[in-house]
């Protein structure tokens, strides 16, 4: 008889469900906080090995087996001039736990460390990732069911609420790991508004320029904006915002006014991350509210008895 895979295992055997699976990468923050380089967005060989709790050499086997589905996720190997431009804003190659004469640099994306995640056999977090994407997996592909009794009504009533109270839990239970992320931030190169709001635009959510100014002064209150006697906008930090946003040391003059100069406003890689989180929060609250229905009234309940007799 051929052996059949535990529910877990599905992923590491099929690239279908893998690729399914692939863009919920907050599941790595929700099992266990992934420690990034300063600039929030990858992680190194290393990194990923401790993340894992397994060896290194167990990191670099699973790369070589799987290197052209983890090239697909953004895993790359920077080398020369471009390791040494990437290197350069930290530092230096040593202040990315490199040997000062490192040829080479592997950098993981989210996505990476999420395919490694599914892949990998021989770690415990893996495992209680690859668990976590099939739940969440199973909870959206399961169509609703009309009760057959009164009874099955109220027990599914009742799941609906457990459902509802593990996901508020899962929620509050983040909040002293983004708390402890903050905490291993460092300061890196700045970046403007446009440039931030490319890096975290997704397939599932285009975040346009504007959109994301007015969330930082309007709805966030990070920062105030001012007209300037030349007519144009100049956007400030608030005193207690500046870990987050920086006027860049840099000026620009205006594009009609040569003798009219500006600060531009840009994002720390502290901000960057904090508005990611907020971004990521807000759509886990939406889940949230989703897994909320209105509860039937007395006589939808009947109706669905009916239904099902």
């Amino acid at each position: 008889m051929e052996r059949q895979p535990t529910n877990e295992m599905i992923l590491v055997e099929s690239r279908s469900m893998r690729d399914q699976t692939i863009e919920r990468t907050h599941v790595l923050d929700k099992v266990k906080t992934l420690i990034t380089l300063p600039d929030s967005f990858h992680v190194t060989t290393p990194m990923v090995a401790s993340y894992f709790e397994v060896p290194l050499s167990t990191i670099d086997s699973l790369v070589q087996d799987n290197r052209a589905e983890l090239e697909e996720r953004g895993y790359r190997v920077l080398r020369g001039t471009e390791l040494t431009e990437f290197a350069t804003p930290f530092g230096g190659v040593a202040n990315l736990g490199l040997h000062y004469n490192a040829r080479s640099l592997a950098l993981f994306p989210r996505k990476a460390v999420l395919n490694v995640g599914q892949l990998l056999t021989k770690s415990e977090v893996s495992k209680e990732i690859r668990t976590y994407l099939l739940d969440v997996e199973e909870r959206q592909t399961n169509a609703f069911q009309i009760p057959a009794s009164f009874a099955e009504a109220l027990e599914l009533a009742a799941a609906q609420a457990r459902e509802l109270e593990q996901a508020q839990a899962a929620l509050a239970e983040a909040a002293p790991k983004i708390e402890a992320h903050d905490n291993l931030i460092q300061y890196g190169p700045n970046r403007t508004v446009g440039e931030v709001a490319k890096e975290l635009s997704t397939p599932e959510r285009n975040i346009m320029v504007s959109e994301l100014r007015r969330l930082i002064v309007h709805e966030w209150k990070w920062a105030f904006v001012k007209t300037r006697e030349c007519g144009s906008a100049q956007y400030t930090p608030y005193a207690h915002k500046t870990d987050y946003l920086a006027l860049g040391e840099e000026k620009y003059p205006h594009e009609t006014r040569p003798d009219c100069w500006h600060a531009t406003m840009r994002i720390t890689p502290k901000g960057r991350e904090a508005i990611r989180r907020k971004l990521d929060r807000e759509k886990a609250q939406a889940s949230i509210a989703q897994l909320a229905p209105p509860a039937p009234s007395a006589d939808e309940i009947s109706t669905m008895i009916r239904r099902g007799a």
